[in-house]
């Protein structure tokens, strides 16, 4: 496994942590129909919690586990920003920016950000 894509498994962990510490991991898995969306975040299908455990996550860890080539982007960050609320907003949005910055910029995230996984 490549140095980014380790980095990217432990941001990915991280965020799912988060997620359950904020209640936003989803339990209630969206239809079958709502994966066929064609607009980003599926947001016209389903929620922001639910596109991120049931597609991101699920597809990052794929791309990883299969040795394919990680996004050459990612912006997700902007969308947490608008959708979740202040006190959730923090923790996750920590977390999705160093997951934009890995995969955008190839940006390494702060190592404090790493020892919490």
């Amino acid at each position: 496994m490549n140095p980014s894509a380790k980095i990217l498994t432990q941001l990915l962990n991280l965020l799912e942590e988060r997620l359950k510490q904020t209640g936003q991991w989803q339990a209630r898995q969206p239809e079958a129909a709502a994966f066929n969306s064609a607009t980003p975040f599926c947001v016209d299908t389903m929620k922001l919690e639910q596109w991120l455990r049931y597609v991101f996550l699920p597809r990052m860890r794929a791309l990883i586990d299969a040795g394919k080539g990680l996004p050459a982007s990612c912006a997700i960050t902007e969308q947490i920003e608008m959708v979740f609320t202040n006190n959730e907003k923090a923790k996750v949005m920590e977390v999705t920016l160093a997951i934009d910055q890995l995969l955008s910029e190839h940006k390494m995230p702060p190592i404090r950000l790493l020892k919490q996984v």
